[in-house]
């Protein structure tokens, strides 16, 4: 009965003492570190990419003390829709970040050896509030040839409206070629988030295109009025023959977003 009460008092003592330990205090001081920034095209316009994508990875090294081959696991930031990037928690300290898999050439130059590796990216110091912008080069320039318009078929209302697209070309790799498009019609300010019976399905197009206007109407009357809609023309692209860019195959290449309120 001794050693068995003796045991027991071991026990409890052992769990007092873990106890303690798992109720101190956790002191560090909150990540309380900005980091902001604009995706740009090669034009200079802010970068049109689908609301929250997470087209920049960051990787944190200043933990390694100088040495940059050690790091954390990378984690990626999400981009708004028109660009620009935002987050207001980070920890202070050194940082790689690289625009990475969205509807953009590889950031990389092709003869670049690094690559995406270890060493991939921008170093940036991150403290206080830090901006970091970055130019890439997207797959495809659409721009607006005609902003959306009610038009009226049979006595009811659509929206139509007519797009141009530029295929580029970064030095080192090939041009895109063309997959589909679509016409996104929403309710909020998010055109991703559409109405799904406008434009059901996407439609074929292809290089020969390029440099044409492409007019786009939904593809049934809209069913509220007084209120506004919010339009983007989305397209896509395939690698061409031998190539495998990161993502294009994936990514959406966009317009900017229109209001239109539909009386």
């Amino acid at each position: 009965m001794k050693r068995v009460s003796l045991f027991s008092s071991l026990i409890a003592i052992i769990i007092c003492l873990l106890s303690a330990t798992s109720c101190e205090i956790d002191n560090y001081d909150a990540p309380d570190a900005t980091i902001q920034g604009t995706l740009y095209d090669h034009h200079g316009q802010p970068l049109q990419v689908v609301h929250g994508r997470e087209y920049i990875r960051i990787r944190d090294i200043s933990w390694g003390k100088n040495d940059e081959t050690r790091y954390t696991a990378n984690r990626n930031l999400r981009v708004q829709q028109d660009g620009t990037y935002i987050h207001t928690k980070q920890f202070a300290g050194e940082y790689r970040l690289l625009p990475y898999q969205g509807n953009f050439f590889p950031f990389w130059d092709a003869d670049d050896t690094v690559r995406d590796g270890d060493d991939g990216g921008i170093l940036v110091n991150i403290s206080g509030v830090t901006t970091q912008n970055f130019t890439v080069i997207p797959f495809l320039t659409i721009e607006w040839v005609e902003d959306p318009k009610v038009v009226m078929v049979e006595g009811r209302p659509y929206i139509e409206c007519t797009v141009r697209f530029t295929r580029n070309q970064k030095e080192g790799y090939a041009q895109p070629n063309l997959r589909d498009a679509r016409l996104f019609v929403s309710r909020t300010v998010n055109p991703s988030a559409m109405v799904s019976e406008l434009f059901p399905t996407d439609v074929a197009i292809t290089n020969a295109q390029e440099g044409q206007d492409i007019t786009f109407r939904t593809a049934r009357d809209l069913r509220y009025t007084g209120i506004n809609y919010w339009v983007r023309v989305t397209m896509r692209c395939s690698n061409p023959a031998g190539t495998t860019y990161p993502n294009m195959d994936n990514a959406n290449n966009c317009t900017t977003i229109k209001q239109i309120f539909v009386p």
